[in-house]
């Protein structure tokens, strides 16, 4: 049975997505008129698929692989919003306060899926698949 902060991990991890997937309609409009629509639709289906991946293969299967591309994918998440932050760029209004929840909640996944139990889970996870 998976622990508790594997499952709030997860939870949290496809709310973020569900965030990411929100935020992409909002901004839809604007991403088109600045790379076009093949552009759109690659960047935010590679960047939600991504997430979803990591997230399916962290909590379902126990993948270290699926833990480390959430942990560069969220780095690289927080590092953008923090940039934004930083040259006063980030959004205004409901699109802003969408991507602040998202990389909050986003990172907290990330920590709910790195704590002990979670670590003690992938382990005895992977010496059941060896067996």
């Amino acid at each position: 049975m998976r622990p508790k902060s594997v499952i709030l991990g997860e939870r949290l991890s496809l709310f973020a997505i569900l965030l990411l997937v929100v935020l992409a309609v909002i901004g839809w409009a604007d991403t088109v008129a600045q790379a076009g629509v093949a552009i759109a639709i690659i960047a935010n289906g590679l960047l939600i698929g991504l997430f979803l991946l990591g997230t399916l293969l962290t909590t379902r299967m126990a993948s270290r692989v699926g833990l480390g591309l959430l942990v560069v994918l969220t780095i690289l998440n927080l590092l953008g919003f923090l940039y934004q932050v930083s040259v006063g760029a980030l959004a205004e209004g409901v699109f802003g306060v969408l991507t602040a929840v998202q990389a909050a909640s986003s990172l907290v996944a990330v920590v709910m899926l790195m704590r002990p139990n979670a670590q003690a889970w992938y382990r005895a996870m992977a010496e059941v698949s060896e067996a």
